[in-house]
C-alpha cells in the first residue's frame, strides 16, 4: 500500500478564497473517491485524514469530510471523532457575546468553526463515534451566527442535502 504524501498548497484566489472551496488537485481526487460511492475508497481517504490538524488548509478539511461523508462508512466515523476532539479543532462556536480583540477575528470565529461544524457532519452521517458529531452539531444550534445555526438544525432534522455549507439559503 502506498502511503499518503504531503499536501499540495492552497489554492490562493483573495482574501474570502478560504471559504469558497478552492479544491487543490489533491482534493478533487479525494472528493471524486468520496462521490464514486465505493467504500473501498475510505482507507485511502482515511490516510489523508490522518495528516489533517488544525493548521492544514481548510480546504483538504472540507474535501476529506465530504468524501467520507459521501461514502457513509461506518469505519470513517472513529478517526473523524479523534480529529473532532483535538482542542485545536473543537470548541469554535459561538454561543454568547465574546471581546474580539483578543485574536485575529478571521482565525478565530470564521475559519475554525466552518472547519468544525463540515468535519461534525461526517461522523454523524457515517454512524457517529459516541454521538460526538450530533452533540458538536448541537452546540451550533446555539451559534450566535445564523448560518452555523441553521445549518447544524438541517443536519440534525436530515433535511441538508447539499455538501457545502456555501450559503445563507443553504438550509431552506
Amino acid at each position: 500500500m502506498r502511503r499518503a504524501g504531503p499536501w499540495d498548497a492552497k489554492v490562493f484566489q483573495g482574501v474570502m478564497a478560504e471559504y469558497a472551496h478552492l479544491p487543490t488537485p489533491i482534493d478533487a481526487l479525494i472528493l471524486a473517491l468520496g462521490y464514486s460511492g465505493d467504500r473501498r475508497a475510505t482507507a485511502a481517504i482515511l490516510e489523508r485524514l490522518a495528516l489533517l490538524d488544525a493548521e492544514t488548509t481548510l480546504s483538504h478539511h472540507r474535501s476529506v469530510a465530504l468524501a467520507l461523508e459521501r461514502l457513509g462508512d461506518p469505519a470513517a466515523a472513529g478517526p473523524l471523532a479523534e480529529l473532532l476532539q483535538n482542542p485545536a479543532v473543537r470548541g469554535h462556536a459561538m454561543t454568547s457575546l465574546e471581546p474580539l480583540y483578543d485574536r485575529p477575528v478571521e482565525k478565530r470565529r470564521r475559519e475554525g468553526a466552518f472547519r468544525e461544524i463540515v468535519l461534525a457532519r461526517a461522523p454523524f452521517r457515517c454512524g457517529d463515534c459516541d454521538r460526538l458529531g450530533e452533540t458538536i452539531l448541537r452546540e451550533y444550534q446555539r451559534d450566535l451566527r445564523g448560518l452555523f445555526a441553521r445549518h447544524a438544525t438541517a443536519i440534525l432534522d436530515k433535511r441538508a442535502t447539499i455538501p457545502l455549507l456555501s450559503y445563507c439559503d443553504a438550509c431552506n
